[in-house]
């Protein structure tokens, strides 16, 4: 009977101190770590196997208030995968109601096989948010340098949060709030939405506008010369001379004023373009400025939007400074 239990007592030891053959880890924070009651929040969770894994690994996650709450409206929490059979990650979703108490609570994931359960754990907040919207590039500006007098473009996107919505008849302005460095002659921003006031957002969809960037460069003139006035009273002489040949009665005569006039003629055709008196100075002022040039440098366009209620772009008070483009500027050719 001793030797028995000695027996059994020997082959729970080690079931005793099995350990499990995995690890279980979590990211530094829930993504977005803080949401508006209705809102969702996610975490990518990673087991990695150890030398004497068995497995599977059966996970799973639970949502704990920090508080005492009374509320059945808890957030969910569920996993994708639900089972690992080897290494890998999962991704933990969780899921709140509009009427979620707006608390911190805990997210506790775990991970069990036969030899035991690991746990990591994060924090998750619920509060009452205001619905915003933030700029982000979509594309960068290109061409990314021009010479100056010239333009390049670029694509934004207006994204809304927490369900933002454009006020009703209302709009979104987007403008460039800084171009640095400061220049007396700056490039010039403009969007393809502005003019006719129609950047609205509705739901969760994202509205893409055209950003144009364009610089100034030399005036170009070209010189105009006015001969409608000229050239009629040139034609007066000869005129003249043939009524002079017409009306004479010598054969000789005539021919010699026909040859005159002739003579005239031709003379006032070579004689044209040499009448200066009548030039005139045509400057175009497309991409040019009348007090000078933009500078050869690369300049730094942060663009904000603001909307008929004074909502400005969240992200253009970050400490990255809402969303920015660069546009190189050469000098234009002497």
């Amino acid at each position: 009977m001793l030797i028995l239990w000695l027996c059994a007592a020997l082959t729970a030891i080690p079931a005793a101190w099995a350990q499990p053959d995995f690890t279980l880890t979590a990211p530094g924070s829930m993504s977005p770590d803080a949401t508006a009651p209705g809102g969702t929040s996610s975490a990518n969770i990673t087991m990695v196997a150890g030398s004497g894994f068995v497995g599977p690994v059966t996970l799973g996650c639970t949502v704990t208030p920090t508080v005492a709450i009374t509320s059945s409206y808890f957030p969910t929490c569920v996993m994708s995968p639900a089972t690992l059979t080897a290494s890998g990650g999962a991704s933990a979703t969780v899921t709140t109601y509009d009427q979620t108490p707006q608390i911190s609570y805990t997210i506790t994931f775990t991970g069990t096989d036969s030899t035991g359960t690991q746990t990591a754990q994060l924090n998750l907040t619920i509060l009452s948010v205001s619905p915003q919207f933030t700029i982000t590039v979509q594309r960068a500006v290109a061409p990314s340098s021009v010479v100056a007098g010239t333009g390049a473009t670029a694509i934004v996107n207006v994204n809304p949060l927490d369900g933002y919505t454009t006020p009703s008849g209302g709009y979104i302005t987007l403008y460039c709030s800084s171009i640095t460095p400061l220049v007396t002659v700056a490039p010039v921003c403009s969007f393809s939405t502005n003019s006719s006031k129609t950047l609205t957002i509705n739901g969760n969809t994202t509205v893409p506008s055209t950003l144009t960037i364009n610089t100034f460069g030399p005036i170009a003139c070209a010189a105009v010369y006015s001969r409608s006035f000229y050239a009629f009273w040139l034609s007066i002489p000869v005129m003249g001379l043939v009524g002079l040949g017409a009306t004479a009665r010598d054969k000789r005569r005539r021919k010699i004023w026909g040859v005159m006039a002739l003579f005239v003629l031709c003379g006032a055709v070579l004689l044209l373009p040499a009448c200066g008196n009548n030039v005139t100075n045509a400057c175009t002022s497309s991409g040019s400025a009348p007090n000078g040039t933009t500078p050869a440098n690369t300049y730094t366009f942060t663009v904000i939007g603001v909307d008929s209620n004074g909502v400005v772009s969240s992200n253009s008070t970050s400490t990255s400074g809402g969303a920015t483009v660069s546009l190189g500027v050469t000098a234009p050719p002497k």
